[in-house]
């Protein structure tokens, strides 16, 4: 018996390093290790080349962007404050509640989608007084992953940016997709980063490293972010199996355009889907939204995407995500379009 072989479209975090990224590794374990938390030759050159690609004095591996979001927040805010971000924002969504549990901060969500207008944001740039918190941090995620990997323009970034800083709140950007931003708008990384206190980055999205992130920053707020990332168990050591790769990965963000190339594949290829609609991607992620007349659910349509051997994300009660990622091949894009029509052309009538 013959099985069709699985597609997994669930999430870029599935990125496949390329074969000079895997000899760095492989080189880095046959190197003897160091002890101190910034010794590693691998995570030095790492760290040294992402603050100066992200317009930063300083950077700091991490283990993940999740992490790296939260020291943010505990180096930039003090328990009590509110933090403002975007509705649906990964930091509210995603992170199990760290804003709150770990920082002590309140999230607030600013109406208007992934980028409200200014004048919504103002109306929540809170003082503080005896009974009311004060603003503290800000956070944007750039790209907005629950919008469908909507960027953000260099443009209304600094300008969210410039009134916060007015109004004495520090900011933070959410960059884990950064380099597909950077890469819609055409712009370098720094062009959408420079501006931010702090960014977070990933390195095993679109860059597509086994794992880990990085946060940028002064060199202030760095030599603040290692003792949070102590106390939070991230100091990876020995650092270098981690740090290699990633060095390697580092100079190939701009092939994160053909992610965006199949993503485009991928929507076009469905847009006459019955019972669906599909949202003309801006990065790598795709969200097919059932029709409001339908009464299953996206997590019935994703089983049935399984038993075709194309696995995707449920995204609300309606939406479902298919991302695409380094590794991915034109191949199996054609693949996944061909199992994704049958099972939901044959789900639709059932």
């Amino acid at each position: 018996m013959s099985f069709a072989p699985v597609i997994d479209l669930r999430s870029d975090l599935l990125s496949r390093p390329t074969e000079a990224a895997i000899d760095a590794m492989c080189a880095a374990v046959r190197r003897p290790a160091v002890f101190g938390l910034r010794e590693d030759p691998s995570q030095h050159e790492l760290e040294t080349r992402t603050a100066a690609l992200l317009g930063k004095e300083d950077a700091l591996l991490f283990p993940t962007c999740s992490m790296a979001n939260e020291a943010a927040l505990l180096v930039l805010g003090r328990p009590g404050e509110v933090l403002l971000t975007q509705e649906l924002a990964h930091v509210v969504t995603s992170e199990a509640g760290g804003p709150a549990a770990l920082a002590g901060l309140v999230p607030r969500a600013v109406p208007g989608g992934p980028a409200p207008p200014i004048e919504s944001w103002l109306e929540l740039f809170e003082s503080g007084d005896e009974l009311k918190p004060r603003t503290g941090v800000l956070v944007l995620e750039n790209t907005h992953n629950r919008s469908g990997g909507t960027p953000l323009t260099q443009a209304y970034s600094r300008g969210i940016v410039r009134e916060a800083r007015k109004a004495g709140i520090h900011c933070h950007l959410d960059g884990a997709r950064v380099f597909n931003a950077a890469v819609a708008l055409d712009c370098e990384p720094a062009d959408l980063t420079e501006s931010f206190d702090t960014v977070a980055v990933s390195l095993n999205k679109g860059l597509g490293a086994p794992l880990g992130a990085m946060l940028a920053g002064s060199r202030e707020l760095m030599r603040e972010a290692v003792i949070v990332r102590q106390r939070l168990g991230g100091g990876i050591r020995p650092s270098g199996v981690v740090a290699a790769p990633a060095a390697v990965l580092l100079d190939s963000w701009r092939d994160v355009s053909h992610d965006h190339r199949r993503a485009r594949l991928l929507a076009n290829a469905l847009e006459d889907l019955p019972g669906f609609r599909v949202d003309p991607p801006t990065s790598n992620i795709v969200v097919l939204t059932i029709d409001g007349n339908r009464g299953s659910r996206s997590s019935e349509a994703c089983d049935a995407l399984a038993r075709e051997g194309v696995l995707a994300l449920p995204f609300g009660a309606r939406r479902i995500r298919f991302v695409t990622y380094r590794g991915l091949s034109d191949r199996e894009v054609h693949a996944a379009i061909d199992g994704i029509r049958r099972a939901l052309n044959g789900w639709e009538r059932s």
